[in-house]
């Protein structure tokens, strides 16, 4: 009974932490009653981007990449909008090489032959691609390059896919936290 008071107490006490560490663009941390629920392998993270709340994301899948601490190569997506929060989706890179990473207006994915970048919808309760552009090779070893901007699939080119790769390496990678110190990531450039 005694280690079950002290988890109760223990989780409240993230709670109020988080409410003061990470208030300064919400009034109030909605997501509270969804940090309470994290197991205890899920770290989150709230991401700073152009949307009127924090985006919340969460993974059980951290890994140190040798100059980033407590980084995920998948998470799950919340966001709070019209007096609810949301479970929008799971972003996926392939490989640790590749760790998830946001910027003002976008969440990243990669893998050695695509990069994608997601975006909360304006209603709130939708994640969509925003961008993304994927490399193919045919039997011969030649490059095809497709894109899709806002969900319309076109012929791209090799300059596309640099620029989004460049736009992928400027972003930040996100930092995870089991509680509220840390837990807000801020775009530091």
């Amino acid at each position: 009974m005694c280690n079950k008071k002290k988890t109760v107490i223990a989780g409240l006490m993230v709670i109020a932490m988080c409410l003061g560490a990470c208030g300064h663009k919400q009034k109030e941390n909605p997501y509270g009653p969804l940090v309470e629920k994290l197991g205890d392998e899920e770290a989150y993270a709230f991401l700073d981007m152009d949307y009127k709340n924090y985006v919340m994301v969460t993974s059980d899948g951290m890994y140190d990449t040798g100059a980033e601490k407590q980084a995920a190569v998948y998470c799950t997506v919340y966001y709070y909008g019209r007096d609810e929060f949301f479970e929008l989706g799971t972003i996926m890179s392939d490989g640790t090489a590749y760790p998830i990473s946001f910027s003002r207006d976008g969440i990243f994915a990669a893998s050695g032959h695509s990069i994608e970048k997601y975006a909360v919808s304006k209603s709130g309760n939708e994640l969509y691609l925003k961008k993304a552009v994927y490399i193919e090779y045919d039997e011969n070893g030649n490059e095809r390059y497709t894109s899709v901007t806002d969900g319309e699939e076109a012929k791209s080119n090799e300059e596309e896919y640099q620029k989004i790769t460049e736009e992928y390496g400027k972003s930040q990678v996100i930092h995870f936290s089991y509680g509220a110190d840390g837990c807000v990531n801020e775009i530091e450039f």
